[in-house]
């Protein structure tokens, strides 16, 4: 049964544009900011949508925030999963909106799962991992519209951009590995 829900919810977000955040739901990993600057994107991209995985003390606040700004169709809280390679593999990007990181391993798996990358530019992993941003995009932690903006110029680039990226994280990664 359990096997045949998950299953249920993956085929759910299959065939849509949906970006990734992983980490527990903690103050370090931001998920606010993440969730007020994915609104500001939505305005003009209604169709994508932000799958959370995670589990932490502030799961209640989050829940509140998707539901007092009208984004249940949008974001999700997805709460623990062992397997979010599935859901890597179709997802447009994965987001890391951390205040530190420590150092960042959830951007070098990101790397090796061939996904790009949308980074805050915290201390100690996404500078590094992502060339200073010729491997990924960063932005400045917890500046207005900085997300959302990245969000924006991800959606511009174009699919040999994006490919190019990717190879150079992925590249640059090995040495973590």
């Amino acid at each position: 049964f359990r096997n045949n829900l998950k299953n249920k919810i993956y085929q759910r977000f299959i065939d849509t544009n949906y970006f990734i955040a992983v980490g527990r739901l903690t103050k370090q990993k931001n998920f606010s900011y993440l969730i007020f600057e994915f609104k500001k994107f939505l305005k003009e991209n209604s169709n994508y949508k932000l799958l959370i995985f995670g589990e932490g003390e502030e799961k209640n606040m989050l829940s509140k925030i998707v539901y007092s700004n009208n984004l249940k169709n949008n974001v999700y809280l997805m709460g623990h999963s062992n397997n979010v390679y599935l859901y890597k593999k179709h997802a447009k990007a994965l987001i890391l909106s951390s205040l530190w990181e420590d150092p960042g391993f959830v951007l070098i798996e990101a790397a090796f799962s061939n996904l790009f990358i949308i980074s805050s530019n915290c201390k100690n992993g996404p500078q590094e991992i992502l060339s200073n941003g010729k491997g990924g995009l960063l932005f400045n932690n917890n500046e207005q519209n900085a997300l959302s903006e990245k969000i924006k110029v991800f959606s511009k680039l174009s699919s040999s951009e994006k490919k190019e990226m990717k190879i150079k994280t992925k590249k640059n990664c090995k040495k973590y590995s």
